[in-house]
């Protein structure tokens, strides 16, 4: 069993009757070839850091635990806007026990270059009603995959790529239309069908797939 096996293991022994549910989950995630991960809990506190993540965000665990996950972490998305802050969409999901999607999130490094990761979220549950954690597995994206795009699926059209090109750009749907010359109303029946095709539910997810799976070059983009 991999690492990311005993990990998914523990997290579903992390039932809400478990008086103590964590132990065996922060044995697994501070395994020596566990991938860099923390754990925040309902109230946005960090309460684990693994040494994998010390060393991916350059902060030792003594200066992460017990802080609030956005002010440490500082995350960023894929357009530059700011994602980690109180009461995030990742805290709310979780809160109302909806599922998270991965997600591609510009993390912050101590005082050095910020790393461009994918995001894997498991929430794990607590002992009492409105109790719960929340593990973020960070993988690095190596900045070389990002430089040399993948082929995409043969199952894109043409004009499928240029949308979500466009869209990864931080083009509006208006915006893409007149980029494309098409009308609004094309847009978004490409945008559904575009959703449809890689199984999520918004722009954002499939941008963050798209960069994740090495179809679009990482690059400088527009704020949306």
């Amino acid at each position: 069993m991999g690492n990311l096996e005993r990990i998914a293991t523990a997290r579903r022994r992390a039932e809400p009757d478990a008086r103590e549910p964590t132990p065996d989950l922060f044995a697994a995630l501070a395994a020596p070839a566990s991938p860099p991960a923390l754990v925040s809990d309902q109230d946005d506190r960090i309460v684990f850091w693994n040494r994998a993540a010390a060393e991916l965000l350059g902060r030792p665990s003594a200066e992460a635990v017990g802080r609030r996950c956005f002010d440490v972490v500082g995350g960023h998305d894929v357009y530059g806007n700011r994602f980690c802050y109180e009461n995030c969409p990742v805290k709310n999901a979780v809160a109302s026990t909806q599922p998270v999607s991965g997600f591609v999130l510009d993390v912050a490094c101590g005082d050095a270059a910020r790393h461009t990761t994918h995001a894997t979220i498991l929430p794990v549950p607590g002992s009492q009603p409105g109790e719960f954690m929340i593990v973020h597995i960070l993988d690095r994206v190596p900045p070389a995959a990002a430089a040399r795009p993948a082929a995409w699926p043969a199952r894109f059209t043409p004009r499928e790529r240029e949308i979500l090109q466009s869209i990864a750009a931080g083009l509006q749907n208006k915006e893409v239309a007149q980029h494309l010359g098409i009308s609004p109303a094309t847009v978004r029946n490409h945008v559904h069908n575009i959703l449809e095709k890689l199984g999520v539910h918004s722009k954002l997810e499939a941008v963050s797939l798209a960069f994740r799976s090495g179809w679009i070059a990482e690059g400088p983009s527009r704020r949306m």
